[in-house]
């Protein structure tokens, strides 16, 4: 039996208790015996189990958890601290929104801050895969989350990243890696779901046995193992999904959803800041009727733009009856079938008796329109204000996660560039660049015809520069390419958020603006920087892990809304350029990327160069 690990400052039940003493207090609190904290009097509530709205109906919640629902005399169940909530008040009650996988470092934000967002927009219950801040810290940085998760009335759950690094092929140069040990040691935790999505489907189909072995230990322990599995060709899915891999969130396209679907894995429909798939994957629900019950939505990534301006799992349902989607059924995406998936559906996902009480209370259904959020059984949202109080004890990080910058040298501009060796001069080359496709985490290889100037390859017209600068370990490795498609005519943009291990990642069309924004980024201990003319026009400070700012979400949106405007002197017009830079660095995407060790094929797992051709118009020994 495991030593599970439960230390919470706040008491914040995240599962159901079946000792004796709290079933036997059950029993008494839905006869009224024992007296209700909180009754919702006269409220209409979507059954998502069921398929359909009770009206004027009342419910009453003891110790965090629903113990009756339906038509009842609230004064048997009402005492002299019991709070009572006017139904009439809003349009319906709805069971907590759900986020089966998300990345809480996407947000730019701590914890702490992002649950204050994610509560105010209806979400009571992330699954959290914190593999980002494990690149750069290790089983520490996923401890330093567990610590903070506790401090904060939403529910986390957190899966152990799985490929940390992504791959074991030697692609790049991560910070840090989990042992097995680790694995191990984590699964003691009572917030830890299970196993992250699994990233290296190249091991699992050449039956690696690392990868394989916290696969079969995980599942032995009746835990789950989410998956990643974009563009995977059936014969390629079905090796990779055997194992016991519940689903994935990189179905970009229908017949890659549908097929997932056939070999028995379930979908998370993905809507997030910069990968949007739900317009695509929407046509199941509202044309084909798939059955739903694989179905969910989740967000993956989400920057602190979107999160505060447009909302979390609400922002998505919006999206979902906008195109079609019956309202009762989008929802039942976001509660029921969430914890499904996540092997929670006995405790949260419905508003039945005996689950735990995470509410959220509607003005307008159909416009998913949040008016008050309850979340174990407390108000912590009331008329789309968050007011829950922290207390005196507040969760900091420790020094050393601020200190995450080792870099061998400082970038001079020439050492942003590809230097052609053997004598030439002046001409042309044919190179394979990097062509992203905006709105998709997918990009594709194209063969391009760039200059050669002093030796060096430079770029023109819609062309970038684009480099990694490893920052762990000061090797002074630097990966060099090109990129197309981001829209950049002028200036750099440096960054330490570089999907997975956050090395640093530069674009630009001046060599000189992108040495500038590097060194920048260096300087201010990590974080996104933009560089036109030599001088830096925008920057958003992210100290923690190189990852996060330390900054309330009020003063970190105004930095982002700040850095996004500055990102149209270079003709960067989309709000979410920041994230498909970091996803240029992932090698386990299809089909082309790049790391501090260079250009990467990712179906076939190898670094690749990226010069195929020269043409010579003069050399060196000509001047």
């Amino acid at each position: 039996m495991m030593n599970i690990q439960t230390v919470n400052p706040h008491g914040k039940l995240l599962r159901r208790r079946f000792d004796i003493d709290t079933l036997l207090n059950l029993i008494r609190a839905s006869k009224g015996e024992i007296k209700s904290d909180l009754i919702i009097r006269n409220v209409n509530i979507v059954d998502v189990v069921l398929n359909d709205v009770r009206e004027n109906v009342s419910m009453a919640i003891w110790d965090g958890y629903i113990v009756r629902v339906g038509y009842f005399d609230i004064e048997r169940f009402k005492g002299s601290n019991t709070l009572v909530l006017d139904g009439s008040r809003y349009e319906v009650a709805v069971p907590g929104f759900i986020d089966p996988h998300i990345h809480i470092e996407s947000s730019m934000l701590t914890l702490t801050e992002f649950s204050k967002l994610a509560l105010i927009h209806g979400t009571t219950t992330i699954a959290a895969d914190p593999h980002e801040i494990a690149n750069v810290l290790g089983v520490e940085g996923i401890k330093l989350f567990l610590e903070e998760s506790r401090y904060v009335p939403l529910k986390v759950f957190f899966y152990i990243p799985s490929c940390v690094p992504p791959t074991k092929t030697g692609l790049d140069t991560p910070g840090s890696s989990l042992s097995f040990s680790d694995v191990k040691e984590l699964l003691k935790y009572e917030e830890v779901i299970g196993l992250g999505e699994v990233m290296d489907f190249l091991g699992i189909i050449n039956g690696d046995n690392e990868i394989i072995n916290r696969i079969a230990y995980v599942k032995g322990v009746g835990k789950i193992v989410d998956g990643h599995a974009p563009q995977l060709p059936e014969d390629l899915l079905i090796p990779y999904s055997i194992i016991g891999i519940r689903g994935d969130h990189e179905s970009s396209f229908l017949d890659e959803a549908l097929t997932k679907l056939r070999v028995g894995m379930r979908v998370l429909i993905r809507e997030g800041s910069a990968w949007k798939d739900l317009e695509e994957l929407a046509s199941m629900l509202v044309h084909m009727k798939v059955d739903s019950r694989y179905l969910a939505f989740t967000s993956d990534d989400l920057n602190v733009l979107e999160l505060a301006r447009d909302g979390h799992m609400d922002r998505i349902l919006r999206k979902a009856v906008s195109l079609g989607m019956d309202p009762i059924k989008a929802l039942q995406l976001a509660t029921i079938n969430a914890a499904e998936y996540l092997g929670l559906g006995e405790d949260i996902g419905s508003l039945n008796i005996g689950k735990l009480a995470d509410i959220v209370l509607l003005s307008k259904f159909t416009e998913f329109k949040v008016r008050d959020v309850i979340a174990n059984g407390k108000l912590v949202v009331v008329d789309g204000k968050y007011i829950w109080s922290e207390g005196s004890k507040r969760f900091s990080y420790p020094e050393h996660a601020y200190k995450t910058i080792r870099v061998r040298f400082r970038p001079k501009p020439e050492d942003l560039l590809i230097r052609i060796n053997n004598g030439i001069s002046e001409g042309y080359a044919k190179v394979i660049a990097i062509r992203v496709i905006l709105g998709k985490t997918l990009t594709r290889k194209e063969i391009i015809n760039v200059r050669i100037s002093n030796g060096y390859l430079l770029t023109e017209g819609e062309v970038a520069h684009v480099a990694v600068i490893e920052r762990h370990h000061a090797t002074g490795n630097i990966g060099k390419g090109f990129v197309i498609g981001l829209g950049i005519s002028d200036g750099a943009i440096a960054q330490t958020i570089a999907h997975d291990v956050h090395n640093i990642i530069v674009i630009g069309k001046s060599p000189s603006d992108m040495s500038k924004a590097v060194n920048e980024v260096i300087d201010m201990g990590g974080g996104l920087v933009a560089v036109l003319n030599s001088k830096v026009i925008a920057k958003v400070r992210l100290p923690i892990a190189g990852l996060m700012s330390d900054q309330d979400y009020e003063t970190l949106l105004h930095e982002v809304e700040s850095y996004v405007e500055a990102l149209r002197k270079i003709n960067i017009n989309f709000r979410s350029a920041f994230m498909t830079i970091a996803l240029l660095s992932l090698p386990v995407i299809p089909e082309i990327r790049i790391t501090d060790k260079g250009l990467v094929d990712v179906l076939q797992g190898r670094i690749i160069k990226p010069l195929i051709e020269l043409k010579v118009l003069k050399r060196l020994s000509d001047d």
